[in-house]
């Protein structure tokens, strides 16, 4: 089997990567491999693949308008292309200069762009919290636009919650 990178030499080298439950295989001569820092431990990921999410992807699924392409990060100087290359943003804020590409990107890779799963017991009540302040404010909003009826259901939604959070705390799950 030949490397999949330069289709020269022989594969001896094997890269997988599991994305939405289906393992991806990229195969590699030794030399490519060397060269992404396969034989090297402290290499991180996004050094040992430059643009493999690229072409895992395929470029046309990353592919944006000529607009989009002169986008950069005003705070660090990143551009998109330079982010595909190593896998790492330069600060911040390039998380909010290009969410819209890297929803595209979760979406693909993940299934999501939001997190599902177990968060830490201590964040479950700040959750709980904040679930409990948005059906308030719900119920303050129905009653002022005289909704009676939505009011007296987010009413009784408000009891249960605290109810909930109440015997959470006297369980010990929350503090």
């Amino acid at each position: 089997m030949l490397c999949q990178l330069c289709d020269l030499s022989s594969a001896s080298v094997t890269i997988s990567y599991v994305i939405n439950d289906k393992k991806i295989s990229m195969n590699l001569c030794k030399e490519c491999a060397e060269k992404k820092g396969v034989d090297n431990p402290m290499t991180t990921l996004p050094q040992m693949f430059g643009n493999f999410i690229t072409q895992l992807l395929g470029e046309d699924s990353l592919k944006r308008s000529k607009l989009d392409a002169d986008i950069k990060c005003d705070s660090c100087g990143l551009t998109w292309d330079s982010f595909e290359k190593t896998g790492l943003f330069g600060c911040d804020i390039c998380y909010q200069v290009f969410s819209k590409d890297l929803n595209v990107i979760l979406r693909r890779i993940h299934g999501s762009n939001q997190h599902i799963g177990n968060r830490p017991k201590s964040q479950r009540y700040v959750i709980d919290d904040f679930e409990l302040k948005k059906i308030k404010l719900e119920l303050q909003a129905a009653v002022e636009s005289e909704d009676f009826e939505l009011a007296a259901e987010l009413r009784d939604m408000v009891r249960d919650t605290q109810s909930e959070l109440n015997k959470k705390v006297d369980d010990g799950i929350l503090r």
